[in-house]
């Protein structure tokens, strides 16, 4: 089904820098198989799926896929390659999907663009819903929508054209672990029952099971090749590793490997005379002890205990919603978003918005940032009545004291991720002294570790430095309330842990009020108050705690 051959990707920034993103990738998809590739942040991933779905072009090397050889293709061939054979599923499905259309009429335009209008359309369009549990969305309009429906919505309109590859860009990343496990059941049935292979790029280690092989990717090539059996035995010694040899007879040592032994630049090969081959230090420096590869298991609950009665005492209220409420309205009914909501923020406090994909965790911040007007209820901001403001005023007020990361990464795409960090400064008008602004903009790089990628645009860069990008442009000018949509969900493990200690640094010396929206729970620490919404309603407020107290 795909083959890719010596793959390179070199990319130019703005200043003529090149940036290798593929570096001779070498890849083998048999048909109907159900794939994952598995890599940190900016290892690849994106690029090597763009150039499999016909996005990018490539700069050496070949990818035939279904007898197209994309390295080769025309511009007539290449929108018949995309229309008639690739499925497409980016991590941010508000992209490939019209949001202000219902989710029927959505799937209806991908039928009909690849087969036109039938007296079936109708009865295949409801299958498809049906088998993806979305049909009680049908008319629905997509915008309100959470992030695992999104999600849903944007696999089926995938299925709706019948392509033979889809190809999925992390479509987990916004999912709580029991969605995950939804979606993968779902991925899984598709490459069955669908007759098509599926490939899943993502950072999830979530998606090492489940699935018919594991690539690793590592530096723009294919480290290590898992099957299912190979994944099971990596769980005891002796661990069993595979690599890809490319068409140069070159491979690229599994992380385990490379990290045991404790390389730098040179390797050493022992050969005996029985044909034994032993790798080591060129220095014989020691090979570090052993242990078994470990994948952090999301945790799936929290304890909240009760919020202090004195918790609000002397504390100024930086943020106050008396009975919100947020209602869709359609051609054929409503949808209650929020429902009699109550809630007080103080200033400086660090607060976590928990709940299951649909539970109205979006809606809530879209609400408090005044993105979307609230059908009922007062919410008072910084001491001033922001439900009454126009849209205008609310927008100023956004702007001056809001800085805010979305799901989708909304930066200004003709704009490098440097340039974007002055568009605060552009719309507010503020003269500031220029070494000093250029100062602070080097050090907001750094921190979040996009420093690296500032001369780049925002669609040159993977998701996870797209968030990073936004972390450091949402905290310019330390704003007074810091609201954030799933930071992490792009992210590695690592970098989740590292921007964590971030979020959690600069609250802590900023005194910023700092708003989360999340289905990482790992990243919530003792002492933090959280909230917990489902159908729209605080269930749950409280401070975290890592086991519960006995009770006296």
């Amino acid at each position: 089904m795909i083959e890719c051959i010596d793959l390179i990707k070199i990319y130019e920034s703005s200043l003529g820098t090149k940036i290798p993103a593929l570096r001779g990738c070498e890849l083998v998809v048999e048909e109907g198989e159900l794939i994952s590739i598995v890599g940190p942040s900016g290892s690849g991933k994106t690029t090597l799926i763009n150039i499999l779905g016909g996005i990018e072009t490539i700069s050496s090397g070949e990818a035939i896929v279904a007898g197209y050889r994309l390295e080769k293709i025309t511009p007539e061939n290449l929108s018949n390659y995309r229309l008639k054979i690739i499925g497409f599923v980016d991590q941010f499905p508000e992209r490939t999907l019209f949001l202000d259309a219902t989710v029927k009429d959505n799937l209806q335009f991908a039928y009909t663009l690849r087969y036109g209008d039938t007296p079936t359309t109708g009865k295949k369009r409801m299958k498809i819903m049906t088998d993806l549990g979305i049909s009680h969305l049908e008319n629905r309009l997509v915008k309100p929508l959470s992030g695992g429906e999104m999600t849903r919505v944007a696999i089926a309109c995938a299925l709706a054209k019948k392509t033979p590859l889809l190809l999925c860009d992390e479509p987990t990343g916004q999912l709580d672990s029991e969605n995950t496990k939804n979606v993968k059941q779902l991925l899984k049935q598709i490459a069955e029952v669908y007759d098509t292979t599926v490939i899943v790029v993502t950072h999830d280690s979530r998606f090492l099971e489940g699935v018919d092989k594991t690539y690793e990717i590592r530096d723009g090539r294919i480290s290590t090749v898992l099957s299912e059996e190979e994944r099971k035995q990596r769980s005891s010694f002796p661990i069993y590793l595979k690599s890809y040899i490319d068409q140069t007879k070159h491979t690229r040592l599994p992380d385990l490997v490379f990290e045991t032994l404790q390389l730098e630049r040179n390797l050493e090969f022992k050969v005996t005379k029985k044909g034994s081959i032993t790798l080591g230090h060129p220095e014989k420096k020691p090979p570090k002890k052993v242990k078994l590869p470990e994948y952090k298991e999301q945790r799936k609950q929290l304890l909240l205990e009760p919020l202090p009665k004195d918790y609000y005492k002397n504390a100024k209220k930086a943020i106050k919603l008396e009975n919100v409420a947020k209602t869709y309205l359609y051609k054929k009914g409503e949808v209650k978003a929020l429902a009699g909501i109550e809630l007080e923020i103080n200033e400086g406090e660090l607060l976590f918005i928990l709940g299951p994909s649909g539970s109205g965790k979006t809606t809530l911040l879209k609400v408090i940032t005044g993105m979307e007007p609230c059908t009922e209820g007062k919410i008072t901001i910084l001491g001033e009545n922001f439900s009454e403001k126009t849209d205008v005023e609310r927008a100023a007020v956004r702007r001056e004291e809001f800085g805010i990361v979305s799901q989708q990464g909304n930066m200004h795409p003709y704009l490098t991720v440097r340039e974007n960090l002055y568009l605060k400064e552009i719309y507010s008008k503020k003269k500031e002294k220029k070494e000093t602004t250029k100062n602070e903009k080097k050090t907001l790089l750094e921190t979040f570790q996009i420093a690296h990628k500032q001369n780049n645009y925002p669609m040159e860069i993977s998701g996870g430095e797209l968030q990073r990008a936004m972390l450091a442009m949402a905290n310019n000018g330390t704003p007074k309330i810091l609201v954030l949509d799933e930071p992490t969900a792009n992210l590695d493990s690592e970098l989740v842990e590292q921007t964590a200690d971030q979020i959690y640094k600069m609250n802590k010396e900023t005194a910023q009020t700092t708003i989360i929206a999340t289905h990482n729970i790992t990243m919530i620490r003792e002492k933090t108050r959280a909230i917990e919404l489902v159908d729209g309603k605080i269930v749950k407020d409280g401070l975290v705690v890592t086991k519960k107290r006995k009770e006296k």
